[in-house]
């Protein structure tokens, strides 16, 4: 039984993105894992993997395609696009941005997520076709996200099938860890170019809700991007940039994994997320924010605490890894990445209660933000190791001490 989905129908922490994520034992009505090979191993036993070697020219020849998985693709094929080209066409030929399109992707790959807590059943299974649009749409979905890592960078894509197929070669999307899609090249541009163009007028009608559910889902992904973006350049200051010359890790470990972590990072400094292109949806508060949150510029009073805390801090001895520069500069750098923590963590979480509404599931369980959405930290531990402070629950440094303040000898 899928946690995320156990944890949401208790009312133990949970949220929709998590369940979206977390469906790796789930079957559909026809008997095929939701997720296919990804599924656990239980989930697979005596089901047809029938593999075959690519074909087809490119990047996919000579690998691996699941045979038996196209197939029920191939029979469910028709209604999937019917639905996508109808939800597509909820906005007008020509007026579709890549956030609208994105919400298409949604929309198929929460299918059985959406099902499943739409019944309150842990078990399932889920109606094949759903089961096939979250296929199609997981291919999909990692193209979607590198676009709108580039427009959360400034970059111009013209919303065209071809300037996603070109993402999706330069992506090496067809390929996957285990195996290679096995979508005909026909198959895949055909289902391109409904998704980003637009499919012929059809007789499917999606309510609103489902609309909305979508919506929610993508805009919750893309500011998980914002986040992930910003959290990248403060952890890159910190192992790369001019920070780096000031940490001095207390032991011959810390040393090794700081240096670990270094290298495997790009020399290139990380292009900062620009707060003009946040999601056109944010009301004017939110967008404020936000916005101050990505340029660093939040009110004073918001980050006094966080300050003062830091400098205290970083006065005591026995860090896990001493600060030896200017107290208050990085003081003040720690405040503001804290401060945008909480302010993507509080907009993130609005958008769970409304999909908590529009699921009909009460707001009163406490929200565990699925990493799709809200991508791991990777600057925080490293705060926290210099610090020796652990977040709090509330995003400020009041948790419980690192545990590792202890020193010993390493080389200067």
């Amino acid at each position: 039984m899928s946690k995320s989905l156990a944890d949401a129908l208790e009312g133990s922490a949970w949220s929709v993105s998590k369940v979206v994520f977390d469906l790796n034992d789930m079957l559909d009505d026809e008997g095929r894992p939701i997720s296919e090979r990804r599924a656990d191993a239980t989930v697979r036993a005596g089901v047809e993997m029938e593999m075959r070697e690519c074909p087809y020219s490119g990047i996919r020849h000579g690998r691996q395609m699941n045979m038996s998985a196209l197939a029920q693709i191939s029979n469910h094929y028709n209604p999937v696009m019917a639905e996508i080209a109808a939800f597509r066409s909820q906005v007008g030929p020509g007026e579709a941005g890549w956030p609208d399109i994105l919400a298409v992707v949604m929309d198929q790959l929460a299918r059985p997520a959406i099902h499943l807590l739409q019944q309150r059943d842990s078990r399932g299974p889920v109606p094949a076709q759903a089961a096939v649009g979250h296929k199609l749409a997981a291919g999909l979905f990692g193209v979607m996200r590198t676009l709108h890592e580039r427009l959360t960078l400034g970059a111009e894509l013209p919303v065209t099938a071809d300037v996603f197929m070109q993402l999706v070669e330069e992506t090496g999307a067809l390929v996957g860890a285990s195996e290679a899609c096995a979508g005909s090249p026909q198959m895949i541009r055909k289902t391109t170019v409904i998704l980003v163009e637009g499919g012929a007028a059809n007789e499917v009608v999606l309510d609103q809700a489902r609309q909305d559910i979508a919506r929610c889902l993508a805009q919750q992904v893309q500011l998980g991007i914002f986040w992930q973006l910003y959290d990248q350049c403060h952890v890159w200051e910190l192992l790369r940039g001019d920070t780096r010359q000031q940490l001095r890790p207390s032991n011959d470990f810390l040393a090794r994994k700081q240096e670990q972590a270094a290298t495997a990072m790009s020399f290139a400094v990380p292009g900062r997320p620009e707060a003009a292109r946040l999601p056109a949806s944010l009301d004017a508060e939110a967008r404020s924010r936000l916005s101050d949150g990505l340029r660093d510029a939040a009110d004073p009073l918001l980050l006094e605490e966080d300050i003062q805390t830091a400098i205290q801090l970083l006065g005591e001895a026995g860090s896990a890894i001493p600060y030896q520069g200017d107290a208050g500069p990085f003081a003040r750098r720690v405040a503001c990445y804290l401060n945008a923590h909480r302010q993507f963590a509080v907009e993130l979480g609005r958008l769970e209660y409304r999909l908590r509404g529009l699921l009909g599931f009460p707001a009163e369980a406490p929200v565990h933000l699925g990493a799709a959405v809200f991508p791991q930290a990777q600057a925080l531990p490293w705060y926290e190791m210099v610090l020796g402070r652990r977040l709090g629950e509330a995003g400020h440094l009041t948790g419980s001490c690192s545990g590792i303040r202890t020193r010993s000898s390493v080389a200067p």
